[in-house]
């Protein structure tokens, strides 16, 4: 029998016929995902381009255009869109034949989903330059294996072509998914100067002779001067509406004290003043521009500012990890306090402050992310590291409780929602298991080759600087405050040979000191009697010879102080106020090292060293 006399009497088949585009990726992924679970072969096939299914429609009594993704004819009639795919669904059996479910939905609530997809199908899944060729054992079921292969370039029917814009760019979720990070980073990117001219003036410092030195220095202040003014114009009005808002909302007043948290009420209220800030914007914005598409030249803008804040962060924290300064290593103070009297929060930074090397490999991931960032070519692969990277960070502040959650869980929604345009390319390669088009990276400046140059230069002059202050700040700081600093003379661990109060009464044993642990200049902890230990907060004036203790949570340190004075023997006296009390205490430093200090690192294991 002739292929045209076989394929017409493969047309007169009583099972349902599948419609499909043949050049487009995921379609022919979708033929190869029915034809696995049709054992039976119920189905045929025919690509939409082909002239069997122009027969097969003309049979059916089709004669207006079809949607060119995907038709179903069955004894029901012609199907298209969402009515066809779960028609298709409901004869794949179970789970798949579950989506059937759906068909009680109008297509008013179905279709545009399907539509959505249909139309991004090129630019996402990409396609073929020929309609799709079966294989011999499946020639039977494709009433089109009898054509010649049909070569179709991109015309004016591509969907990818004709909806370019077609992400959803004239919805409001997007705008504000474009609007809200650009007011949530504010005053960035103003900050961004201070990189550029520092950065500037340290690269600067090792080729220039101190009298241009000198120059530079004065420039640098008389450039960043107004930048620090309109910052903290910025800061100032930000704090007076958060202030008043939250003495609506809580009827009290708002602290604004810096503590190093991100999940203070102020913080709450001032996030929840960006999404209104933001809201109204997009609002605005989309009373003025109606169902307008939003310009691509807008949308890569807000694309750039949010990458490069993402980035900026990104080496913020990275490197003050590659640079171990952000948990400092274990001292007296982490040592000497036991494990059960630590916070979950205390616990967390003893736990990575114990490994620098851990600490270092945690930092350079996060810096790898943002160096990716800062390209077009690796902005979805720094996304994607930024996104895992922030979520360990979020999931450990959430389950340690480290008051930063609110400001690690913009990060990680930033990370995505940079990932957002690629998810269906994504969702193709790794799920569908189908080739996906290449992302269109278009010149940011056109056709413009001089700007396009220009803005290459600057962006490689940003990257140097960025890198170069991030690794010579690091590096200094390692010598003023990190682990090259000079160790100061208190630090240590001390056994308390003799502790009174100068009032002659005798301590308890809650308030009878027995051992102190000294790190200067920030902390101390104090064991007592009882088996407490606290861990306090420490200033020390080294010319008055003083030191000063107390509690964690007071917003300034107390006026009282402790004197003290080392002895011929090595032993400290300390005498003065201490927690309203006078006291008068003996203290002798302690040579014992501690096992998490000095295990250090084994290759070879024979029983596990679990103490």
């Amino acid at each position: 029998m002739h292929d045209e006399q076989y394929h017409e009497a493969a047309a007169q088949h009583d099972g349902p016929i599948l419609l499909f585009d043949g050049v487009c990726n995921l379609c022919n992924a979708s033929v190869n995902f029915v034809i696995d679970r049709d054992p039976k072969g119920r189905f045929r096939f025919a690509s939409l381009q082909s002239g069997a299914a122009k027969r097969a429609l003309q049979r059916a009594g089709v004669v207006e255009d079809l949607p060119d993704s995907v038709v179903l004819i069955d004894r029901k009639g012609v199907h298209t869109q969402s009515t066809a795919a779960l028609r298709v669904a409901r004869r794949l059996g179970p789970p798949w034949s579950l989506l059937a479910i759906f068909l009680i939905l109008p297509r008013i609530l179905r279709d545009p989903l399907y539509t959505w997809i249909a139309r991004n199908r090129y630019r996402w899944f990409g396609r073929q330059t020929a309609c799709r060729i079966p294989t011999p054992d499946l020639k039977d079921r494709f009433l089109d294996a009898g054509e010649p292969a049909r070569i179709v370039e991109p015309g004016a029917h591509d969907p990818g072509a004709r909806e370019q814009a077609s992400l959803g760019l004239g919805t409001l979720p997007t705008r504000f998914l474009l609007v809200y990070p650009i007011v949530f980073m504010l005053p960035f990117p103003l900050t961004l100067i201070f990189v550029i001219v520092g950065g500037t003036v340290s690269l600067a410092g090792h080729v220039l002779p101190d009298s241009a030195m000198a120059w530079l220095t004065q420039t640098q202040a008389a450039v960043t001067q107004p930048v620090i003014w309109l910052m903290g114009q910025h800061t100032g009005a930000t704090q007076s509406v958060v202030a008043w808002f939250g003495e609506l909302v809580t009827g009290d007043e708002l602290s604004f004290r810096s503590t190093g948290s991100g999940d203070g009420v102020a913080s709450y209220l001032g996030v929840l003043l960006d999404f209104v800030i933001a809201s109204v914007i997009v609002l605005a914005w989309w009373a003025w521009r109606r169902s307008k598409p939003i310009s691509p030249r807008i949308a890569d803008a807000a694309r750039v500012l949010l990458r490069y804040y993402l980035a900026y962060m990104m080496f913020a924290y990275g490197f003050a990890k590659i640079f171990p300064l952000q948990f400092p290593g274990l001292g007296p103070d982490r040592l000497l306090q036991p494990f059960g009297d630590a916070s979950p929060m205390g616990l967390l930074w003893t736990f990575m402050g114990a490994s620098a090397g851990y600490q270092v490999f945690a930092g350079a991931a996060e810096a790898l992310g943002g160096l990716l960032l800062l390209f077009r070519r690796t902005t979805l692969l720094g996304s994607l590291i930024v996104a895992a990277v922030m979520t360990n960070v979020f999931a450990m502040n959430m389950f340690f409780d480290v008051p930063v959650k609110l400001y690690s869980l913009h990060y990680l929604i930033f990370a995505v929602i940079l990932i957002i345009p690629d998810l269906p390319r994504l969702t193709g390669l790794f799920i569908a298991n189908i080739p996906v088009a290449p992302r269109d990276l278009r010149p940011f400046w056109g056709r413009s080759r001089f700007l396009n140059r220009a803005a290459g230069v600057a962006k490689l002059l940003l990257v140097i600087l960025l890198l170069s202050t991030n690794i010579t700040s690091g590096y200094a700081q390692m010598h003023t405050r990190g682990p090259w600093a000079p160790a100061h003379p208190l630090r240590a661990v001390y056994a308390v040979e003799s502790f009174a109060f100068t009032d002659d009464q005798p301590p308890t044993p809650a308030e009878h000191w027995v051992r102190i642990g000294l790190n200067p200049p920030n902390v101390g902890t104090v064991q007592r009697a009882d088996g407490t230990a606290t861990r306090m907060l420490l200033r020390v004036d080294d010319e008055a010879r003083t030191l000063i203790l107390y509690d964690r949570g007071l917003p300034e340190p107390p006026s009282e102080a402790l004197t003290w004075e080392r002895l011929d023997d090595g032993a400290i006296r300390i005498t003065g106020g201490f927690q309203g009390r006078a006291i008068e205490a003996l203290l002798r430093p302690l040579e014992a090292e501690s096992l998490l200090t000095t295990r250090g690192f084994r290759w070879i294991n024979e029983y596990p060293f679990n103490r």
